[in-house]
């Protein structure tokens, strides 16, 4: 009698870092199956990380190397604080400190700024991916591990740099602190005070790139329709959007 063998199942092949790096701009389907279908990947969060960490400190520096959007910055920063002074949130004396300590140039203003890139994007990337893992869990009873839900959001991280690089270009190009790839771009006279100005900035190119990304990313890990997750995450990013615009925080993607 002639034995039957059962074909065994081979486990994909983790794709090389150069292949990661293109497929997430020309086909994040695929990379996002093989996601799926391969080992947890620390480098597949750790690596955009690293070096969306790198490029945004050194255009940071490139930027304040520009004087026009030096000035630029520190006349936002005395136009808000003197906005605090007139509604009473605090008194000339301590806006002329705050300003004399804070502005461009200064140590607390690059350790700040250099702090707020490395913790900002570092606590996004596993805040972000905590709320479409307990999202997907609740809404769509998806079984992903959260460590997935991260590499997920962590390979978005190359458009990001892209992004930065772009939005760089422009400010000089420009010479506007609000010339970013989004509605502000049409704005002369951008108030970073003024709550639709902001709400402008929002509407921002690269930002419904990620979102669409992610969200194929998301739909893939979870296996769930595509529609349905882009309307979850769309819908959680207008609500982010909101409430950082009102609430006075003006951040976020």
């Amino acid at each position: 009698m002639q034995e039957t063998t059962t074909p065994v199942a081979t486990q994909p092949k983790p794709m090389s870092l150069m292949e990661k790096l293109v497929n997430v701009f020309s086909s994040p389907g695929e990379l996002y199956e093989n996601v799926r279908d391969t080992p947890p990947t620390t480098s597949n969060w750790l690596i955009p990380w690293i070096i969306l960490i790198i490029v945004s400190i050194a255009l940071n520096f490139v930027m304040m190397s520009n004087p026009s959007l030096t000035d630029q910055l520190g006349a936002t920063m005395r136009h808000a604080m003197e906005k605090n002074v007139a509604e009473g949130k605090m008194t000339q004396d301590q806006a002329d400190n705050a300003y004399e300590m804070m502005k461009p140039g200064t140590v607390y203003f690059t350790a700040i700024s250099l702090g707020g890139i490395i913790l900002w994007t570092l606590g996004g990337l596993f805040a972000l991916g905590l709320v479409y893992w307990l999202v997907g869990k609740s809404a769509m009873s998806a079984t992903a591990p959260y460590i997935k839900v991260v590499e997920v959001v962590g390979l978005t991280f190359y458009i990001s740099v892209l992004e930065v690089i772009v939005t760089t270009l422009m400010m000089f190009v420009f010479d506007r602190l609000s010339a970013t790839p989004s509605l502000a771009l049409f704005v002369p006279d951008f108030d970073f005070t003024n709550k639709v100005h902001l709400l402008l900035s929002k509407v921002n190119i690269f930002t419904f790139w990620i979102l669409a990304v992610t969200s194929i990313g998301l739909s893939k890990l979870f296996r769930r329709d595509l529609l349905k997750v882009l309307v979850l995450v769309v819908a959680l990013w207008i609500l982010w959007t909101v409430i950082t615009v009102f609430a006075g925080c003006g951040v976020g993607r």
